[in-house]
């Protein structure tokens, strides 16, 4: 079993800005964000303090995972357009690695775009049973037991590396080729530490950890950058797009008019947390798709959002239109375990209401939603199961008569109740 990884990376001495963003007709905040000529920045976005965090996209070569220290992975810095080989899987074979063999080491490894582990990098795709190293359960460390070999497509740099050991940090050593032999071992050891942040960030230019490189965990949702990918089921690529934080999950719907104050939020199924659920697939190989349109769940907050530029790389603009739709949905929580919302209300003329239900935690007994006119007589009642996720119902009221209804939820021992108004 594999560990995975995230990609969050910045650089010191980011540039902090609360975005002075404009407010269209139907409520919707337009950002203009922008990575640079080139992607030459990566750019945080925080969607609930509208704010941005920029910084140089390229001072950095590796991430180490630091967010738990049961849990590890790394990143490779795909800004610097590196490719990662598998040399040797023979801890042994350091000092007989040898460049000139690198057509017989197999394909390059990346870092994987399609998942939602984001611990997993391009080192755990080696052959090893957590892609770098294997598991010595006398003292409970990971010991590495495979070699790589980074090259750099722009610079034809290469640089041998291995994780020697992970127990609370990573211990890793690497070496430069300098055009005819290896240049002396470099040994380094990087702690997890107690900053709040997912990735400890090491340079192979100052032999250093490289400081302030991403925002606290809470304070980004989207970041934009580079990121290898399957293109076009042909060729790996590399694409500018959206990573997202593990703290979202995101839906996107197309076909969908953009611009408009009426919406269907989608099924509970929809909601992925791939780490490019948003990805580049809101942009053809110019301009951006009309009809694209995505939601952003956020702990029981609800973003509608759509693009609305691509600049590409001549100016690496990114801009785009989001609403927090949470009160659009009438959410209320119930209590700690669970929250409701209704939508439309007033209902349209087709009297159709949908009831989305976020479950946070179990509760010992299950819940239900009931319906009253305001004579108190019941019209409608449905169970809620006893399980975590979001879920929706779509009520068919079309056999009530125009007025005032409550609404009522009862869930772990807690009721909430709204009113719903049919037209």
């Amino acid at each position: 079993m594999k560990t995975k990884l995230l990609l969050a990376s910045m650089l010191a001495l980011g540039v902090h800005q609360t975005v002075l963003s404009q407010v269209d007709v139907n409520g919707y905040s337009s950002v203009n964000l922008t990575t640079g000529a080139n992607y030459q920045n990566r750019v945080f976005f925080d969607l609930s303090a509208n704010s941005i965090v920029s910084q140089p996209a390229d001072s950095w070569d590796l991430a180490f995972y630091r967010n738990s220290s049961m849990s590890f992975g790394t990143r490779i810095n795909d800004a610097q357009n590196v490719e990662v080989y598998q040399a040797s899987n023979v801890a042994s074979n350091w000092d007989n690695i040898d460049i000139a063999n690198i057509a017989s080491w197999g394909n390059p490894l990346y870092n994987p775009d399609q998942t939602s582990s984001l611990q997993e990098g391009a080192f755990e795709q080696g052959t090893a049973t957590y892609g770098w190293g294997e598991y010595n359960p006398g003292n409970h460390h990971i010991e590495g037991k495979v070699i790589f070999v980074l090259k750099y497509l722009n610079t034809n740099t290469y640089y041998k590396f291995m994780i020697t050991d992970y127990y609370g940090g990573y211990t890793f050593k690497y070496s430069k080729w300098n055009g005819s032999s290896w240049e002396p071992t470099q040994t380094k050891t990087i702690a997890n530490g107690s900053d709040d942040a997912y990735f400890n960030y090491f340079s192979f230019t100052t032999g250093e950890k490289v400081a302030n490189l991403e925002p606290p965990k809470a304070n980004w949702d989207l970041m934009f950058t580079r990121y290898w990918t399957y293109y076009n089921n042909t060729m790996m690529y590399r694409m500018s797009g959206v990573i997202q934080n593990p703290n979202i999950t995101v839906a996107k719907v197309q076909p969908e008019s953009q611009e408009t104050s009426t919406f269907s939020l989608p099924s509970s199924t929809s909601f992925s947390g791939n780490i490019t659920a948003i990805g580049h697939s809101w942009k053809p190989t110019s301009g951006v798709h009309s009809d694209v349109v995505y939601y952003i769940k956020q702990g029981s907050e609800y973003y509608r959002m759509y693009f609305t530029q691509n600049g590409g790389a001549s100016t690496g603009n990114m801009y785009f239109k989001y609403k927090n739709i949470t009160s659009t949905l009438g959410i209320t929580e119930v209590n700690k375990k669970a929250s409701f919302g209704i939508y439309p209300n007033p209902t349209t003329a087709d009297k159709k209401v949908t009831i989305l239900f976020d479950i946070k935690e179990k509760a010992n007994q299950k819940g239900n939603v009931e319906i009253y006119d305001l004579s108190g007589k019941k019209v409608y009642v449905a169970e809620l199961t006893n399980q975590t996720g979001l879920y929706k119902q779509e009520l068919h009221l079309s056999h009530l008569t125009s007025g005032n209804y409550i609404v009522k939820i009862t869930y772990g021992g807690s009721t909430e109740t709204k009113k719903l108004i049919v037209k």
